[in-house]
């Protein structure tokens, strides 16, 4: 059988990845530790290959690729869920001469790319290195207009690792002391993003383009607790503000017409400013992070697995794939609800007690014995998850108990309002 190595994944796509895989025929290969994994999650990887290695140590895994042969021998291809790791799985494709991502969306990866192609989409942004920041060349002034004030992100990361916020009427100098404070000012060259800060709600548009075809399956209303993303409604089309709808969807449109995306999937996400939906995060070439592919399946009565099968293959176009599952017309799923759930003040993890007989999934994101930031720091302080129909999860999630090394703790989290 053929192998796919896998570089990226989280905890939920690693439980159905491998049979994902297999049932198109490929054997998966991944670049990451179980061991790093809990549950479910970890179970699965370990009875696939594993290479354990940092997928975020570039050097690390290009050098594991060159002592192990045999990691390339016979694959076909090298894929991942998370969109900051197409640049190096295109490098590595293409060192190896392996299938890798489209182009297209390797590019996309970058907010500045994004930035560039639809700026009347997003909010004022300025794109810069961290030369130019060191050199206090980078005045928060020019990325008006902005009353809340600025948020400062890396261009190739999607979640919240080295964000940081900036007052109103901050200067060149707050620009490089929160680059500087990220601990990745070490790298010159490393792409920065300011943008203006929208506070408003936030959504996500889920779909895939394929043949030409931009195809929309359902809008999520996701709710934050500061940096963390920290539930997900889905569908939510009814909570979108009165128009916007189609402005999303002619964001993304725009988006795939400009950069001649040929195939793959999106997640979209939209912070919403007085009704208005400004783009903050492409994500083009896979699925969402977290539960979003469970919510799918279980809102359009599908297999994960499933789901996760036409999301990698789709993300191959030199591969070839088959038809796209029988998602439901857009919005008329039925009600679904994840949490990610955290703990207020952070931790170390020693197991997550669960409801006996619950409905419900439930994804334990980091093994038992490792510490977690407090909720609001990012995908740090992600403890679990529990995905379900919207009224189980509702009810469920106050069951959910972390023991953690001062005692027992509540489950903390906030519901998409």
């Amino acid at each position: 059988m053929k192998k796919v190595i896998v570089l990226g994944v989280d905890a939920t796509g690693a439980k159905y990845v491998p049979r994902a895989l297999r049932s198109a025929g490929y054997e998966p290969v991944f670049l990451a530790d179980p061991d790093a994994f809990a549950g479910q999650a970890a179970d699965r990887l370990r009875e696939c290959a594993c290479f354990p290695v940092d997928p975020d140590e570039r050097a690390a895994v290009l050098r594991l690729l060159a002592e192990e042969p045999s990691i390339t021998e016979d694959a076909v291809a090298i894929t991942g869920l998370h969109g900051e790791k197409f640049p190096l799985i295109a490098e590595i494709a293409a060192t190896y001469g392996l299938h890798g991502p489209d182009p297209v969306a390797v590019r996309l990866s970058s907010k500045g790319e994004v930035a560039a192609l639809v700026p009347e989409f997003i909010p004022p942004t300025l794109c810069f290195t961290g030369v130019q920041a060191a050199r206090l060349a980078v005045d928060p002034a020019a990325c008006a207009p902005a009353p809340s004030g600025h948020v400062l992100k890396p261009a190739g990361q999607a979640v919240a690792r080295g964000a940081a916020r900036l007052r109103r009427g901050a200067g060149p100098v707050d620009v490089w002391n929160a680059v500087a404070a990220t601990g990745l000012s070490r790298y010159a060259a490393h792409p920065w993003v300011l943008q203006a800060d929208i506070s408003g709600p936030l959504f996500s548009l889920e779909g895939y383009v394929c043949g030409g075809r931009t195809v929309f399956i359902d809008f999520a209303r996701r709710g934050r607790v500061a940096w963390s993303e920290v539930s997900s409604l889905l569908p939510a089309e009814r909570r979108l503000p009165r128009g916007a709808e189609e402005r999303c969807k002619t964001a993304v449109v725009t988006l795939v017409e400009r950069s001649g995306l040929g195939q793959g999937y999106f997640h979209c996400e939209f912070l919403f400013d007085d009704g208005r939906p400004y783009l903050i995060d492409a994500d083009i070439g896979h699925l969402g992070r977290t539960a979003v592919v469970e919510q799918l399946a279980l809102s359009h009565g599908l297999d994960p697995a499933g789901i996760l099968a036409h999301v990698l293959l789709l993300g191959l176009p030199a591969v070839g794939v088959g038809p796209g599952p029988a998602y439901r017309p857009q919005g008329s799923g039925s009600s679904t609800l994840s949490y990610y759930y955290g703990i207020e003040t952070g931790g170390r993890i020693l197991s997550v007690t669960v409801p006996e007989g619950g409905r419900c999934l439930h994804t334990q994101v980091v093994p038992d014995g490792a510490r977690v930031s407090p909720v609001g720091c990012g995908d740090a302080g992600r403890v679990g998850m529990l995905t379900g129909p919207a009224s189980d999860v509702a009810r469920e999630i106050g069951t959910v108990v972390v023991h953690t090394t001062d005692g027992p703790r509540r489950a903390a989290w906030v519901a998409p309002t």
